[in-house]
């Protein structure tokens, strides 16, 4: 977000919203709370909503935190083993049912629902008060809406619901998270995976057919075409919001996830061929000074405090006496990076620059703002980036039967390994099975602190990991987080 969009105080006051929330509040007032009605009846309250939408995403129990580089990657046990003292040992340990698991579940599903409810209810006033908007402001705006109603589904559906779904499509008629479209009293009935999944479909089509009024996607306007709703620059920084490119790169997510692969190629060509975004050349790239390839970016976040969340934890510095600090073993870096070959470990920026050996272990300085941190790209945490794109375009074409094509994938990947400094190209005698695995191996270096390795292993349905005992498998019991009490309590089956 810019100066001015930070700058926006959030005009309504979203009470604390469950699935089965009430509308009760809507007619009650009081110096911190006004109506739907007065909120909505300006251009400014649709804006001021919005962003109030997005500063919701950036709670410690979502994607400034737990979402994200936290609690997500501590499930894909990435970081060094917890003393039994640290806050989240009994996630890394898959015990779901301690005190402390069972509050943090609590608090991130409750978090990502009660952003979907303010979602519901500027969605519901942006058509009811249709009059209030102009063209652009209400496409846009509803645009970024929808894209981010499936956004948050799509996660929460990521966490508490079976994965591997491509090579178990029986599931697909189970029943999964409610997808709440309307801000009701009334509980939202969940469907079957399917259906929710078409749900999502069917926001991000109708986001992606707004969204074509998207600055960054619609350059065929005047120059003058944005000038009056964008006199404040609120449609600036647009990597910063849920931008066309970003929906895109979701719709080929959702795709994904659901084993359309073929589908999930062609939204991925779209973002690879057409996005403002571009891979970085490491041989001249600012990596030290841009530690999130800026460049790549497709859908971010503005964090004020993420500094303050991550410097305390995202440390490999001490005595030992930090339970909760986040860092990784010299065994893992050296697994994950392949430092035994010096043509792909050594040379591998994502190793070279930014991985750092301390007292305790190896910290991934990512996240980890320093003097140099360029301004740009301060305080930003990448949801989405570029290179997801061509991994998911390769595992299209290496997995696909009907459109096998292991010269593309082989290709996408070499792409992206160059970019990183990767002297040694996969060669292209490489196997199905090789292609694959080397997916797999970019999944695991390009996505440390970023919160999306646990959601290839669940989609995948990968049974066993780097970094514990063969005596642990993977299964459901393992990567389906669960519902809280309440939502069983109100009728909800998992």
């Amino acid at each position: 977000m810019n100066k001015n969009i930070k700058t926006i105080l959030l005009g309504l006051t979203f009470l604390i919203l469950t699935v089965s929330c009430s509308e009760d509040w809507l007619d009650e007032q009081s110096s911190t709370q006004i109506t739907a009605e007065e909120q909505f009846s300006s251009v400014d309250g649709f804006k001021d909503a919005l962003m109030g939408v997005y500063l919701g995403l950036t709670e410690p129990e979502l994607y400034a935190k737990d979402m994200n580089w936290n609690l997500v990657d501590v499930l894909s046990q990435q970081y060094a083993t917890f003393s039994n003292s640290a806050n989240y040992a009994g996630v890394q340990q898959f015990n779901y049912q301690s005190v402390n698991s069972t509050a943090q579940l609590k608090a991130l599903w409750l978090k990502a629902y009660n952003v979907i409810a303010n979602i519901n209810i500027a969605l519901e006033m942006a058509d009811k008060n249709r009059d209030v908007l102009g063209d652009i402001d209400y496409a846009i705006i509803k645009g970024e809406l929808l894209g981010l109603r499936a956004f948050v589904h799509f996660d929460v559906m990521r966490l508490f619901a079976v994965g591997n779904l491509e090579n178990r499509p029986a599931i697909l008629q189970d029943k999964t998270i409610p997808y709440v479209k309307v801000f009701s009293k009334n509980i939202t009935a969940q469907l079957s995976y399917s259906e929710t999944l078409k749900l999502m479909e069917v926001d991000l089509d109708e986001a992606l057919e707004l969204l074509s009024e998207d600055p960054i996607y619609a350059t065929d306007k005047p120059a003058n075409y944005y000038d009056v709703v964008n006199r404040t620059g609120f449609y600036d920084k647009r990597e910063q919001r849920m931008n066309y490119y970003a929906a895109k790169a979701l719709q080929a997510r959702v795709f994904q996830w659901q084993g359309k692969q073929t589908e999930a190629a062609a939204a991925a060509e779209v973002v690879i061929a057409n996005s403002f975004t571009s891979l970085i050349n490491s041989a001249t790239y600012p990596v030290s000074a841009d530690k999130i390839f800026y460049q790549e970016v497709l859908f971010s976040l503005d964090v004020d405090l993420l500094p303050f969340y991550t410097m305390p934890l995202l440390t490999a510095e001490g005595d030992g006496t930090n339970y909760d600090a986040l860092f990784y073993t010299s065994n893992f870096t050296n697994d994950t990076f392949e430092t035994n070959n010096v043509n792909i470990g050594i040379a591998d920026v994502r190793f070279n620059t930014l991985m750092e050996t301390q007292a305790r272990g190896v910290l991934n300085k990512k996240l980890v703002q320093d003097d140099v941190f360029l301004s740009g790209s301060r305080n930003q945490l990448p949801l989405i980036k570029l290179p997801e794109m061509y991994y998911i375009a390769a595992e299209a074409y290496a997995k696909n039967e009907a459109t096998l094509q292991l010269d593309k994938a082989i290709g996408y990947l070499n792409l992206v390994r160059s970019s990183r400094g990767i002297i040694e190209d996969i060669p292209d005698t490489a196997t199905q099975e090789e292609v694959i695995l080397e997916i797999k191996k970019e999944y695991k270096k390009e996505f440390l602190s970023e919160g999306q390795l646990f959601f290839y292993y669940k989609r995948t349905g990968e049974t066993q990991i780097f970094g514990l005992s063969d005596g642990i498998i993977l299964d459901d019991n393992v990567y389906v987080l669960p519902y809280p009490d309440g939502e069983l309590q109100f009728g909800n089956t998992q």
